[in-house]
């Protein structure tokens, strides 16, 4: 019995591997339906494990989550944002925009949850790593071998046409280079918390490179001039926290910045070489215009009601200013409301016939967030996510937690660091409901804080046994 049990424990194993490295590539694994919907592999996967969990569930009548017991206020929180979701489809403009919207995020919410639920063990915690770490070299080494060869994936919003455009197994470049900087804290950091062979550093120092090197390609102001910058603040300011004092030697320190800026100088010069005239002048052009982008947001009025309906042209193009007006008519539309939200997805209902804007998605996740679903679900939500980061904080520190093992306190450091470089890295995808890259992270952290706190319980139960 117990044998047949592990077989299908071990099924159930393999199927969640499958799901979350479908679920990193996106949509370009797939079968088209119909021209509005793609059926995944991610979501084949995804049904397929849940119909398991829900056999297992019927067969047993019982589920192993006394182990998610330290991230029981997300589960909760998740039930209750999707509730909430469901009830506002009776004030939405579009019941149809509003269940596609649910569709998706009921989606999202297990696949966070799903991490916490089979990551029990370091052992299984370290096998995911490496499985996404060998999906995320995959997104990277082909979008290197796409800023050469101008040849892209039927998902990408250029497929068919000869651009210089880098989207890799993404729709657009913005979502790349999100990805990107999701991943680059984990590379980083692996290669001095974590005991690896030389040859496995210098593998991952290379794709490091490499996704430096798309990062620029994607010519993304958002992730490579705040997201990138932020997520490396806490790597920085934190690392006499998760690193033995003794090993913070003058040396090692050089030897760190020198890595650092040998990796930057080799991505730049990989972008002179393989980048053809048209698409280094596009990232170039972008990048270099990030003042002028910042700038281009202080024109026209912060009232959307004032001055005619036109698109505003900046100095640096439109998107500042379409950027700025989406977020400004989102406020209106939440206002409107009377705060309690337009309803799921239906923001972009709105959007179509607002002013000064020739885009319907917010290109903003906290602001999507907060339009759609409204004050409530936005204060809990982000208090849930700084709870988080204040969790992941307390696990990384060596002095408030010993008993963490090093795999652990590396993954809440890296976690730590991406989440928090989220905050601008959320402001460039035009929608994240179904971005998986962040929910991936997300749930990492989920199962690091679950890992972590139980490493804690079983360490103080263990010396209190002693003591007695």
């Amino acid at each position: 019995m117990s044998e047949l049990l592990f077989s299908k424990q071990k099924r159930l194993d393999n199927l969640f591997y499958l799901m979350i490295a479908f679920a990193l590539l996106g949509p370009t694994l797939g079968v088209p339906i119909s021209d509005n919907f793609n059926l995944t592999f991610f979501r084949v996967a995804f049904l397929l494990l849940a119909a398991g969990i829900a056999i297992r569930f019927a067969s047993e009548k019982n589920l192993e989550t006394f182990h998610m017991y330290p991230v029981r206020w997300y589960g909760a929180f998740f039930l209750f944002w999707f509730a909430y979701g469901v009830i506002a489809l009776s004030w939405s403009a579009s019941l149809s925009k509003g269940v596609v919207y649910l569709f998706k995020l009921g989606m999202m919410l297990p696949l966070a949850l799903s991490f916490p639920f089979f990551l029990k063990s370091e052992e299984k915690f370290w096998k995911t790593q490496r499985l996404l770490f060998w999906v995320f070299s995959g997104i990277i080494l082909f979008a290197v071998f796409e800023s050469i060869t101008l040849i892209h994936l039927p998902s990408s919003s250029v497929f068919g046409n000869l651009s210089a455009t880098v989207t890799s197994f993404f729709h657009n470049q913005n979502d790349l280079a999100t990805c990107v900087t999701l991943g680059l804290p984990f590379l980083a950091s692996s290669l001095y918390m974590l005991k690896l062979e030389r040859k496995h550093k210098w593998f991952i120092y290379i794709i490091g490179i490499l996704a430096i090197y798309t990062l620029l390609a994607t010519g993304s102001r958002s992730n490579t001039f705040f997201a990138l910058p932020l997520a490396s603040l806490p790597l920085i300011v934190l690392l006499p926290k998760v690193v033995d004092r003794s090993k913070l030697t003058g040396k090692n320190i050089f030897k760190g910045i020198i890595a650092v800026l040998v990796a930057f100088i080799l991505a730049n010069s990989l972008s002179m070489v393989f980048l053809n005239d048209e698409a280094r002048e596009q990232a170039k052009g972008k990048l270099s215009s990030t003042f002028g982008f910042l700038m281009d947001i202080q024109k026209g009025s912060w009232n959307v009601n004032e001055g005619d309906d036109e698109i505003i042209e900046g100095d640096t193009g439109q998107s500042a200013t379409v950027r700025k007006y989406l977020i400004l008519n989102g406020l209106y539309f939440l206002h409107k409301s009377h705060y309690i939200g337009v309803g799921p997805g239906n923001v972009e209902v709105y959007m179509e016939d607002a002013p000064k804007v020739n885009k319907i998605n917010m290109h903003n996740w906290w602001g999507e967030v907060l339009v759609n679903f409204g004050i409530i679900i936005f204060i809990f939500y982000m208090s849930l996510y700084f709870w988080m980061l204040w969790r992941l904080w307390r696990l990384l520190d060596l002095k408030k937690s010993p008993q963490v093992s090093p795999l652990i306190r590396w993954g809440s450091y890296a976690a730590l660091s991406c989440l928090t470089g989220y905050f601008f890295g959320g402001m460039a995808p035009s929608t994240a409901i179904h971005y998986t890259p962040m929910w991936i992270c997300y749930g990492i952290g989920l199962a690091v804080i679950a890992i972590g706190e139980n490493q804690k319980k079983q360490h103080s139960a263990l010396n209190e046994e002693t003591a007695s």
